[in-house]
Parts: C-alpha cells; structure tokens; sequence
C-alpha cells in the first residue's frame, strides 16, 4: 500500500529503506518509490501479481519502535535487511 516502508536492493549499501509513493495494483508493472532520505525517487520496473509477489515485492521495513532490537525474535518481520539492520 501507498507509504508502506521497504527494503529495496542496493549496490553499495545492500539493502536500502525506502517509501511506496503511489499505490499499485495487481498486473501493475511499476512499484513507484522514494528511498529514505528523500534525495532520490526510484521506479521498480517488475510485474506484480499474486504468481509472483513474494519473489517480486520487496520486503517490508519494521515499525520505528523494534529499531535496534536486541532479540530478533520481536520483529514483526525477519528477513535479511531486518536482520542486517537491526
């Protein structure tokens, strides 16, 4: 959904968090994005659709609250950018 945080790929830095900026739907083949700090808006040019969304869509960020957390088991979401930046 529109303003969801994610993680998204990167070359440097490996995973990058950034915001969906327009909401899309099923067959949509760009995921509109703007990375956290603001500076650069990117376009994710893959097909979304039920076949293929949990390999295509990129994974969602925790809430601000589980930042740093100690115990991995409390993220809602655990994944590998999850884990690396925790």
């Amino acid at each position: 959904p529109q303003g969801a945080r994610v993680w998204i790929p990167d070359h440097l830095e490996v995973w990058r968090a950034a915001e969906i900026t327009r909401g899309y739907r099923e067959g949509d083949a760009v995921l509109h994005l703007c990375l956290e700090d603001g500076s650069v808006r990117l376009e994710l040019y893959s097909p979304v659709g039920p076949s293929r969304a949990p390999h295509i869509l990129p994974p969602l960020c925790n809430p601000d609250c589980l930042s740093g957390a100690n115990d991995l088991v409390a993220l809602s979401h655990l994944h590998e950018p999850a884990v690396l930046h925790s």
